[in-house]
């Protein structure tokens, strides 16, 4: 698999760790590369795993083709859409025919359906980050073509979103708490199934490339 965007290479250790997958990750942060890389040698899996120093876009092809591509939260920060669809578009050059690439990325769309909640209950809209331009889910579905495509989507964090951002949010200003990420409230949101509804940023578009 390829992590596009490692960081400190934590996911691409786990998913080997878990399911004796081979992988290569990287990253623009040449800083993140050297983290990551210390990190595979103390987990014993340099056999399995290697980081590299690489931007995008466009995604590298210089490892041959994956089964799987995966990006979390790191296309983000490109500065412009035309970089980001440029990236996105890439990926399907780094996979074999069938192959599937997982964009773990944030989404205009949810985060407004979580903003419309939270103004009715008196409480101040959710901005996005200063630094990062997040995607609109219905333009990044309108890039497929016949042989790159999204499959489905998937809310992965809705239902903690919902709970945590609104329900929590709103108890918490009512009793003067301050907001902890590890309130039993967020806890049990956690452990709930997540397409609960469509609230929040993150998203999962699941692309496929033609076989």
């Amino acid at each position: 698999m390829l992590d596009i965007g490692c960081g400190n290479g934590a996911s691409l250790i786990r998913l080997a760790t878990a399911h004796a997958c081979r992988g290569i990750g990287f990253d623009f942060s040449a800083r993140m590369i050297a983290v990551a890389t210390a990190a595979v040698r103390q987990a014993g899996l340099d056999h399995a795993i290697a980081f590299h120093h690489r931007a995008v876009p466009p995604v590298p092809t210089d490892w041959g083709a994956f089964d799987l591509a995966y990006s979390q939260r790191s296309l983000i920060n490109l500065e412009t859409r035309a970089a980001q669809r440029a990236a996105v578009l890439s990926v399907a050059d780094t996979l074999l025919p069938g192959g599937r690439y997982i964009m773990i990325e944030c989404f205009n769309d949810g985060g407004e359906e979580t903003n419309l909640l939270r103004r009715r209950l008196g409480l101040e809209a959710i901005a996005a980050p200063w630094h990062n331009l997040f995607f609109d889910l219905a333009e990044v579905k309108s890039w497929s073509t016949p042989q790159f495509y999204v499959e489905r989507v998937v809310h992965i964090s809705s239902t903690y979103h919902f709970l945590s951002r609104v329900v929590y949010a709103k108890l918490a200003q009512q009793s003067g708490e301050a907001l902890r990420y590890d309130s039993e409230i967020n806890l049990i949101a956690a452990q709930l199934p997540q397409e609960i509804g469509t609230f929040g940023p993150v998203k999962a578009c699941i692309w496929r490339k033609a076989a």
